[in-house]
């Protein structure tokens, strides 16, 4: 019985360690430059129905300002928590974007149209984005070809060119160089600062970790940065 309570109490100060570290993380910094211009800093999640349950009013209260939501994966698979998200996000003041799992095996004009179809966007939202990181065992060579088929069929509909997710390793062995005009939202734990794929100068979005807790979603959760250093919030919102 000893041991169950030992045990018990680690888990409660783990979690609570967990929740501090990222409160000060992500806590609404504001830093002074030279100029006596103000620099907040952009922290932000991505929910899909993998996190569980989340509770909205209390995710509001930890300086979310931002949330990628899954809507879509392939040409007919829609996250069924997707609604929900997309509409509590909205209600408690979060930015709110939403992503397409992109299957390498699919006809990209139908994925687009199935994203488009599911996702109707408004000024202020975050420019939609395209999660590819998994490389099907039937995937034809030209997917490179066919990625860009999808993000150009997202850019004539929205306006604005989509977000494009992925890791390092992933893309430098199977896709181009040809995509550095298009946001980038890379994924890379463990490091001070993410190395850009091929293509890429720099990112705007960094996933840094994929094993975090916050108050309000019932399992863990990954956690992304804005490159305020560099970059524009607005420039990835729609207008």
């Amino acid at each position: 019985m000893p041991d169950i309570i030992l045990k018990g109490n680690m888990k409660k100060i783990a979690y609570l360690l967990s929740v501090f570290a990222v409160l000060i993380f992500t806590s609404l910094q504001v830093t002074a430059t030279a100029d006596d211009s103000q620099i907040i800093e952009y922290h932000g999640l991505d929910l899909s129905h993998h996190n569980g349950e989340v509770d909205w009013p209390k995710l509001s209260t930890v300086g979310m300002r931002f949330v990628f939501i899954k809507a879509t994966e392939g040409m007919d698979d829609k996250d069924p928590n997707f609604d929900s998200h997309w509409q509590n996000a909205e209600k408690t003041g979060i930015v709110r974007g939403a992503y397409h799992f992109y299957v390498t095996e699919d006809p990209p004009e139908k994925q687009a149209q199935f994203f488009i179809d599911t996702v109707k966007l408004s000024s202020g939202d975050l420019v939609p984005a395209v999660d590819i990181e998994l490389l099907g065992k039937n995937t034809a060579p030209d997917v490179a070809d066919k990625l860009q088929v999808f993000v150009n069929i997202l850019t004539a509909h929205y306006g604005k060119k989509p977000i494009i997710y992925t890791g390092r390793t992933f893309w430098n062995k199977h896709m181009t160089d040809k995509f550095g005009q298009y946001p980038l939202w890379i994924a890379e734990y463990g490091v001070e600062k993410p190395v850009s794929p091929k293509g890429w100068l720099d990112w705007h979005f960094w996933q840094w970790t994929e094993q975090s807790t916050l108050p309000g979603v019932e399992k863990e959760v990954d956690l992304n940065y804005f490159n305020n250093r560099d970059k524009t919030f607005s420039d990835v919102l729609l207008p």
